[in-house]
Protein backbone atom coordinates (compact mmCIF):
# COMPACT_ATOMS: atom_id res chain seq x y z
CA UNK A 1 0.00 0.00 0.00
CA UNK A 2 1.23 3.47 -0.86
CA UNK A 3 2.30 5.68 2.01
CA UNK A 4 0.98 9.13 1.23
CA UNK A 5 -0.55 12.02 3.15
CA UNK A 6 -3.92 10.26 3.32
CA UNK A 7 -2.32 7.91 5.86
CA UNK A 8 -0.50 10.46 8.04
CA UNK A 9 -1.91 13.96 7.44
CA UNK A 10 -5.48 13.60 6.25
CA UNK A 11 -6.11 10.90 8.86
CA UNK A 12 -4.50 10.40 12.27
CA UNK A 13 -1.66 7.87 12.26
CA UNK A 14 -1.12 5.44 15.12
CA UNK A 15 0.97 7.17 17.81
CA UNK A 16 3.93 4.86 17.18
CA UNK A 17 7.18 6.61 16.17
CA UNK A 18 8.35 3.82 13.86
CA UNK A 19 5.09 3.79 11.87
CA UNK A 20 5.10 7.58 11.54
CA UNK A 21 8.74 7.58 10.42
CA UNK A 22 8.05 4.84 7.89
CA UNK A 23 5.10 6.70 6.36
CA UNK A 24 6.80 10.11 6.20
CA UNK A 25 10.10 8.80 4.86
CA UNK A 26 8.29 6.74 2.22
CA UNK A 27 6.37 9.87 1.19
CA UNK A 28 9.62 11.85 0.93
CA UNK A 29 11.36 9.15 -1.07
CA UNK A 30 8.36 8.63 -3.35
CA UNK A 31 8.61 12.35 -4.16
CA UNK A 32 12.31 12.01 -5.10
CA UNK A 33 13.79 13.37 -1.88
CA UNK A 34 15.93 10.37 -0.94
CA UNK A 35 18.58 12.41 0.89
CA UNK A 36 16.30 13.30 3.81
CA UNK A 37 15.48 10.91 6.65
CA UNK A 38 13.12 12.15 9.37
CA UNK A 39 13.02 10.77 12.92
CA UNK A 40 9.89 11.03 15.04
CA UNK A 41 10.53 12.97 18.26
CA UNK A 42 6.89 13.16 19.37
CA UNK A 43 4.24 10.69 18.25
CA UNK A 44 1.35 12.41 20.05
CA UNK A 45 -0.34 15.61 18.89
CA UNK A 46 1.21 17.72 17.62
CA UNK A 47 3.41 15.17 15.86
CA UNK A 48 7.03 16.29 15.55
CA UNK A 49 9.94 15.05 13.50
CA UNK A 50 13.55 16.11 13.00
CA UNK A 51 16.02 15.43 10.25
CA UNK A 52 19.04 16.72 8.40
CA UNK A 53 19.18 17.41 4.69
CA UNK A 54 22.64 18.07 3.25
CA UNK A 55 23.80 19.51 6.59
CA UNK A 56 20.67 21.65 7.07
CA UNK A 57 18.30 21.02 9.98
CA UNK A 58 14.72 20.16 9.00
CA UNK A 59 11.74 19.94 11.37
CA UNK A 60 8.16 18.89 10.74
CA UNK A 61 5.22 19.53 13.04
CA UNK A 62 1.59 18.80 12.32
CA UNK A 63 -1.85 18.00 13.57
CA UNK A 64 -3.59 15.69 11.13
CA UNK A 65 -6.18 17.43 9.00
CA UNK A 66 -5.38 20.84 10.51
CA UNK A 67 -1.88 22.17 9.84
CA UNK A 68 1.63 21.24 8.76
CA UNK A 69 4.70 23.30 9.66
CA UNK A 70 8.06 22.95 7.89
CA UNK A 71 11.07 24.53 9.59
CA UNK A 72 14.51 24.52 7.96
CA UNK A 73 17.90 26.17 8.17
CA UNK A 74 17.33 28.25 5.04
CA UNK A 75 14.60 28.84 2.49
CA UNK A 76 14.72 25.93 0.04
CA UNK A 77 12.05 26.11 -2.63
CA UNK A 78 12.76 22.54 -3.73
CA UNK A 79 11.95 21.17 -0.26
CA UNK A 80 8.86 23.39 0.01
CA UNK A 81 7.68 22.08 -3.37
CA UNK A 82 8.11 18.46 -2.26
CA UNK A 83 6.13 19.03 0.95
CA UNK A 84 3.40 20.81 -1.00
CA UNK A 85 3.26 17.88 -3.42
CA UNK A 86 3.12 15.44 -0.49
CA UNK A 87 0.13 17.37 0.90
CA UNK A 88 -1.69 17.01 -2.45
CA UNK A 89 -0.93 20.61 -3.49
CA UNK A 90 -2.33 22.23 -0.36
CA UNK A 91 -1.28 25.87 -0.68
CA UNK A 92 1.04 27.20 2.05
CA UNK A 93 -0.39 30.24 3.83
CA UNK A 94 2.37 31.73 6.03
CA UNK A 95 6.13 32.11 6.00
CA UNK A 96 8.53 33.72 8.48
CA UNK A 97 11.82 33.38 10.28
CA UNK A 98 11.38 32.09 13.83
CA UNK A 99 13.32 33.34 16.87
CA UNK A 100 15.72 30.39 16.55
CA UNK A 101 16.65 31.55 13.03
CA UNK A 102 14.88 28.73 11.18
CA UNK A 103 12.91 29.59 8.06
CA UNK A 104 9.34 28.42 8.60
CA UNK A 105 6.44 27.81 6.25
CA UNK A 106 2.96 26.74 7.33
CA UNK A 107 0.09 25.00 5.59
CA UNK A 108 -3.41 25.20 7.14
CA UNK A 109 -6.48 23.38 5.88
CA UNK A 110 -8.71 26.16 7.25
CA UNK A 111 -6.79 28.94 5.49
CA UNK A 112 -4.74 29.92 8.56
CA UNK A 113 -6.69 33.02 9.57
CA UNK A 114 -6.58 32.21 13.30
CA UNK A 115 -2.85 31.46 13.13
CA UNK A 116 -2.21 34.72 11.27
CA UNK A 117 -4.00 36.68 13.98
CA UNK A 118 -2.14 34.75 16.70
CA UNK A 119 1.37 35.57 15.46
CA UNK A 120 0.86 38.89 13.67
CA UNK A 121 2.78 41.66 15.44
CA UNK A 122 4.82 39.23 17.59
CA UNK A 123 8.51 40.18 17.24
CA UNK A 124 9.51 36.51 17.55
CA UNK A 125 8.30 36.04 13.96
CA UNK A 126 10.49 38.08 11.60
CA UNK A 127 9.52 38.67 7.99
CA UNK A 128 6.02 37.30 8.55
CA UNK A 129 4.22 37.08 5.22
CA UNK A 130 0.92 35.67 4.02
CA UNK A 131 1.38 33.54 0.95
CA UNK A 132 -2.23 32.74 0.10
CA UNK A 133 -4.16 35.97 0.52
CA UNK A 134 -7.34 34.63 -1.02
CA UNK A 135 -7.74 32.06 1.77
CA UNK A 136 -6.40 34.10 4.70
CA UNK A 137 -7.95 37.44 5.56
CA UNK A 138 -6.94 40.01 8.17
Amino acid sequence: MTNDARRWFYSTPEPRPYYIEERINQSLWNNRLQGLFMSCTQATLPIKMEGNWNGMPVHFEWEPGKYFILRMGEKRKDLIAVVRQMLFNLTPVLEYEAADGLYTIEWHTDGGQARWKQIQGNPSYQGLRRISKRSVTS
